[in-house]
């Protein structure tokens, strides 16, 4: 295997959003995209450490999504479906 920042990064930000689904107060909906989105981070990097070809590039777009994931969620999660009313 060839591991090398964006491997690493790719399976960490997996775990993250694995970690995420465990989350308090996050609808079932919510824990099942980031359980997938989770799984797919973590077994993409490794696919991709797996790699012997040396043609494979990893697409730098792919960070987004988990960055922008982790911020809906926790949106979601601290109240983000409603709001406060100040009365």
């Amino acid at each position: 295997m060839q591991w090398t920042a964006y491997e690493i990064f790719s399976v960490i930000s997996g775990l993250i959003l694995i970690g995420v689904t465990f989350a308090p107060g996050l609808s079932l909906k919510n824990r099942a995209y980031a359980l997938l989105g989770g799984a797919f981070f973590t077994g993409y990097g490794f696919y991709v450490a797996n790699q012997t070809s040396g043609t494979f590039e990893f697409p730098v777009y792919i960070f987004v999504i988990p960055a922008v994931a982790v911020l809906y969620l926790l949106y979601k999660l601290f109240g983000g479906a409603g709001g406060s009313s100040a009365g």
